[in-house]
């Protein structure tokens, strides 16, 4: 998928009048890829419509112009999937501002416990983003990415195979087989990402 550049992004009053037209494009995107597991779980995975959209969201709301913007795009190109990988953002939600902290104190090394389980392929654990690395506590948002060899790519297009998302944590497991709408738009992506 080639990276976004300045030309992709739109100045704060022509994104102001396509706004809503793109708004509900990427809701219908994120609804998707967007894969809740167990209770306090969300996984979104990205793709250019969505990172587009934080883009020009970040622009808008933060007044960033100019030579900032490479800034953001360097950024949020890190987030695209490749033809042989599929980015997420990972929200870890509680409610409660102290069970929350808590809970992101006893998730530390969930860096490890993460992974794509596909049938006849070795488990694909995510590679978290090393600058959001704190060895006390974990943030609520993380950014990771699944790294798809040949074989776990093959298998993963194969939509007769089984293929699961996982969290094996000590203090927190769950695990979901990926609905097939969320599979079939991350192959669109990988393919995408091909040309």
């Amino acid at each position: 998928m080639a990276p976004l550049t300045r030309a992709d992004i739109l100045d704060r009053k022509a994104f102001e009048a396509v706004r809503p037209q793109h708004q509900a494009e990427v809701i219908a995107a994120k609804a998707v890829r967007r894969v809740p597991l167990g209770e306090h779980f969300t996984f979104l995975f990205e793709n250019r419509t969505t990172i587009l959209w934080q883009i020009h969201e970040m622009c808008r709301v933060e007044g960033i112009e100019g030579d900032a913007i490479d800034h953001e795009l360097a950024t949020y190109n890190a987030l695209l999937p490749g033809p042989d990988s599929l980015s997420a953002t990972l929200l870890i939600e509680y409610v409660d501002p102290e069970v929350r902290d808590a809970e992101l104190r006893r998730l530390v090394g969930l860096h490890e416990h993460v992974f794509l389980d596909i049938d006849g392929v070795a488990p694909v654990y995510a590679r978290f983003d090393d600058q959001q690395f704190n060895p006390e506590r974990i943030s609520s948002v993380q950014f990771l990415r699944f790294a798809l060899s040949d074989e776990a790519r093959d298998g993963f297009m194969d939509m007769r195979r089984g293929a699961r998302l996982v969290v094996d944590h000590p203090v927190y497991q769950a695990q979901i087989e990926l609905p097939r709408a969320t599979r079939g738009a991350l192959i669109d992506d990988l393919e995408e990402a091909a040309r």
